[in-house]
């Protein structure tokens, strides 16, 4: 039997939640750019993702995301905006390189840090009000834990480094994106909304 370390519980809830959100998604989950795994891992993600019933995955999903907007709020309240006052008490003098830097910066630190704790969060609200259903964690696991981690980390990062330079184009050039910003919004809210209409036609049919 391995030795428990002072993790595991944490690593146990955050596999639990994390793997039930994917497979949620039906086989598109499967398919992230950024987000691969190995057929072992998924028999480990899918061992876990089994174990979070209905009702404790909502519970999960939807204390979560509260946590995620206060973390997000306390960020910029706490930390972005004093900063922008303390570098710049004119707004009007305010550099556009360093207000995009420490914007992407704040959210490379509300999204890193914030959504593992979300989860975590979310997670160990839903286990109390529904319960835990405990598998021994080894140290496949772990790593596992590990990988997803420095995954979110990884797309935060690659988000943040083309977003600071793409932004900067914008503004020196004078871009306006606005029309295209209105014309491809509705475009992305009706295929992420097809995409989830076919996961659960997907799963239920895979159910029956």
């Amino acid at each position: 039997m391995e030795e428990t370390r002072p993790t595991d519980r944490r690593d146990h809830r955050f596999l639990r939640y994390y793997a039930k959100g994917l497979l949620q998604l039906g086989p598109a989950g499967r398919r992230w750019y950024g987000f691969r795994y190995t057929p072992e891992d998924w028999q480990r993600l899918e061992l876990y993702g089994a174990t979070v019933k209905g009702g404790a995955s909502t519970v999960a999903m939807m204390s979560g995301a509260i946590i995620f907007i206060l973390i997000a709020a306390a960020v910029i309240g706490l930390l972005f905006v004093p900063a922008m006052i303390l570098l710049y008490p004119d707004p009007s003098k305010t550099s556009a390189l360093v207000f995009l830097s420490c914007l992407f910066a704040t959210a490379l630190l509300t999204i890193g840090i914030g959504y593992p704790i979300a989860l975590d969060a979310g997670g160990w609200i839903a286990d109390k009000l529904a319960g835990d259903m405990p598998i021994e964690i080894n140290q496949a696991d772990r790593l596992l834990v590990t990988k997803v981690r420095h995954q979110i980390w990884r797309m935060i990062g690659i988000l943040c480094g083309v977003g600071v330079p793409a932004s900067m184009i914008l503004v020196i050039y004078d871009i306006d994106l606005g029309p295209v910003v209105r014309t491809i919004k509705p475009i992305a809210y009706a295929v992420m909304a097809l995409v989830m209409a076919l996961s659960a036609w997907r799963n239920s049919r895979s159910k029956a």
